[in-house]
């Protein structure tokens, strides 16, 4: 499947780009292959990643706040940032049609305004929603 010119990366995605994973790889191979775009939500969304991976995975507090920090700098200049309360309405609708949480619903919805691919780690989201919605797992 080729990479597509831009996407709407969720916050998996971005985690993975600087948390170290399995996929790691893969989601900055996604990520370096098109013109990002992500919402607001991905920044808290990413800062509860780095405090999880301190407080149950015991990473190094300053490896994780480097990694969160470098984070911020590719979402805030390498990203078009999207206003999650622009989508508030198109994402109620997507969380009640599909049955997904409304967290990931924002981000089909950003997909879909953007009329791109969402690509996600999410691999139970991607399930759920790959017959109807242009979701790619990363």
């Amino acid at each position: 499947m080729q990479a597509p010119d831009r996407a709407v990366l969720d916050s998996s995605a971005i985690a993975a780009i600087f948390f170290k994973e399995v996929a790691s790889s893969r989601a900055l191979k996604s990520a370096a292959g098109c013109d990002p775009i992500t919402l607001d939500l991905a920044i808290a969304e990413v800062g509860n990643v780095a405090w999880k991976r301190v407080s149950f995975s015991g990473e190094n507090e300053g490896t994780a706040l480097e990694a969160l920090r470098d984070c911020m700098v590719f979402i805030s200049t390498t990203c078009a940032l999207l206003k999650s309360s622009d989508l508030m309405e198109e994402a109620f609708g997507i969380a009640v049609q599909e049955k997904v949480s409304f967290y990931d619903s924002l981000f089909l919805a950003a997909a879909e305004q953007e009329s791109v691919p969402l690509l996600t780690l999410d691999k139970k989201l991607y399930d759920k929603v790959k017959e109807s919605r242009d979701v790619r797992l990363v």
